[in-house]
């Protein structure tokens, strides 16, 4: 008896849905390393990060269009292999975006919490958005927001993300870093 015991135990252990991320999951740690390494890491020199893509392989400008919002910028693809996204920066603002189509929404929202929701000193952190809306596009959708500043400072970090668990959704996940004047 024990032994069978055991052989369920070592089963469960060595199955894949207990040692292993899920699709979803990686995809949300692979959303978080971008957003990370591009948008925060180059939201004081913006101009920097578009003289270092400069080289790359853009998206078409019917294309980037949509990921541009109607701004007039650049969008391109950021190659993964847990996803498809596409980095987009709009000209004229001190604004990164990241798009990701498919990911664990939950887990996103979690690691970029824990990303954005504590900011180094002598800057604070504040929560300004948490708001779930209904759209055509994507379904439902949350999107929460945080930024970091020093007291009574001009500009100020502004943090989002906006997550549609749907899997009907177009977009799943988008993160944007921007600086922002009051």
């Amino acid at each position: 008896m024990h032994k069978h015991i055991i052989a369920l135990v070592l089963t469960g252990l060595a199955s894949p849905a207990v040692t292993a991320a899920s699709d979803g999951e990686n995809q949300a740690n692979s959303f978080e390393k971008h957003y990370a390494s591009i948008c925060l890491k180059h939201l004081n020199n913006l101009d920097a990060l578009r003289e270092n893509l400069k080289s790359l392989p853009k998206l078409p400008p019917e294309k980037a269009s949509h990921f541009l919002a109607g701004n007039a910028g650049d969008a391109w693809p950021v190659p993964d292999q847990y996803g498809t996204f596409v980095l987009a920066l709009p000209a004229g603002k001190n604004m990164c975006t990241l798009h990701l189509r498919r990911a664990d929404t939950e887990v996103a929202k979690k690691q970029f919490i824990a990303l954005v929701g504590k900011a180094p000193s002598p800057l604070v952190a504040k929560q300004v958005r948490n708001e779930k809306n209904q759209t055509a596009a994507n379904g439902p959708t949350q999107t929460v927001a945080y930024e970091w500043s020093v007291p009574n400072a001009p500009r100020k970090m502004l943090f989002i993300l906006t997550i549609a668990p749907s899997e009907t959704a177009r977009l799943q996940v988008l993160g944007s870093a921007a600086i922002v004047s009051q």
